[in-house]
């Protein structure tokens, strides 16, 4: 069930009601890949102020099994993790795997991706429906259907193409939603009907035209989410020519203006705290990306304006693999209130990841992770109407 908040016309905001209580929303999700966050406990990731997690459809099925995730009693059972879940389909990560290691057994065609696990060797095939019912195993609240991807700079040819099969793959991996949950096209329609929700992806490269094709084709299938899929990349200066290619800000706009007002739309991937901020002003509700973990490791400190090495829109960053730390005694940032800024030094903090001591990668993801939980309520506290 989606509840909108009516009352607020300055965003977008509102409920989700999940099987694992309620997510409130516009809401950034980390990315849990292998159904953990890395170096951190569930306990640790809701002192965070996070409420939701997304895991990785085919990653938990290589490494873990479906099969045994279900009879374990499902995902939340089996961690403890008791907030809403959102699996994402595998396709991304297929659609990597194939582009990314040659093989005459690495192919996506109409009927499914067949490819070699680069780890065990062994031969897979993902189609719509496998990847709905390893979900159903899993036992997620938000659920993905599968998508074909493709590269920012794909041929018309090869948009088309994509564009087609994933409206194909839409239509499929609903169809085996509905079995999979005993549900009639009524039953999914009905807002008093509780159930996971479905998420289509809109494909189209940074082609406008074929982008609002896709979202055209799957909203006349009918879905809860609609996904931004593949990464918003310009590869050339953009329309206005007021900066060089990269995130592609006018292509997000475009695509929440086109989307159903009544339905969330996932910006998948996205991203950067100046970039969340932007999508949420032009419609987004739902985010993710491994960002602020990733960056964790790697000693980059998302903190408040003015205080880091590099300035951005809305924060700065600190490289703590900077000399100027060595002796610094001061915590991260000083407004934070998460445990790794109450307890631990900038100085103490570089020394642990200098040597890649786990309890330094753990500290760093708390701060990090709670630095976008609290950028997140900022954007919608500045933006609540008084």
């Amino acid at each position: 069930m989606i509840n909108f908040d009516e009352n607020d016309r300055s965003l977008r905001k509102g409920k989700i009601e999940t099987a694992h209580g309620d997510l409130n929303f516009p809401v950034f999700m980390p990315d849990a890949t292998y159904g953990t966050i890395s170096n951190m406990s569930f306990k640790d990731l809701e002192e965070t102020g996070i409420n939701a997690i997304v895991t990785n459809t085919l990653h938990l099925e290589q490494k873990l099994g479906s099969e045994k995730i279900a009879k374990l009693g499902g995902f939340h059972k089996l961690t403890g993790w008791d907030k809403p879940v959102l699996t994402d389909s595998g396709g991304f990560q297929v659609f990597s795997l194939i582009a990314r290691r040659p093989n005459v057994k690495n192919k996506i065609t109409d009927a499914g991706c067949s490819f070699v696990d680069y780890e065990s060797g062994q031969y897979k095939f993902l189609s719509p429906e496998t990847s709905q019912q390893i979900q159903a195993k899993i036992g997620s609240d938000i659920r993905v259907v599968l998508d074909e991807p493709v590269l920012e700079n794909a041929s018309l040819t090869d948009i088309k193409r994509s564009v087609e099969r994933t409206t194909d793959w839409a239509k499929r991996s609903k169809k085996m939603f509905l079995e999979l949950n005993n549900l009639s096209e009524d039953d999914f329609n009905n807002p008093k009907v509780k159930r996971p929700l479905l998420t289509a992806v809109v494909q189209g490269g940074s082609n406008f035209e074929y982008r609002k094709i896709s979202l055209e084709a799957l909203v006349e299938v009918g879905f809860d989410i609609y996904g931004l899929g593949g990464l918003p990349l310009q590869l050339k200066r953009t329309w206005d020519y007021s900066h060089e290619g990269g995130f592609y800000k006018e292509l997000l706009q475009f695509l929440a203006e086109s989307m159903p007002k009544d339905k969330l739309r996932y910006a998948l991937g996205v991203g950067t705290p100046d970039n969340l901020k932007f999508a949420i002003s032009v419609g987004w509700d739902l985010f993710d990306t491994v960002l602020p973990t990733r960056n964790a490791r790697h000693g980059y400190i998302y903190v408040k304006k003015e205080i880091g090495d590099k300035e951005y829109d809305d924060y700065s960053v600190l490289h703590l693999s900077n000399s100027r730390y060595e002796y610094d005694e001061s915590p991260l940032d000083s407004s934070c209130g998460c445990h790794t800024c109450k307890t631990t030094s900038r100085a103490y903090l570089r020394y642990l990841l200098k040597i890649g001591e786990g309890s330094g990668y753990r500290l760093a993801s708390i701060h990090n992770l709670h630095f976008y939980s609290q950028f997140m309520e900022k954007i919608v506290r500045e933006n609540k109407n008084v």
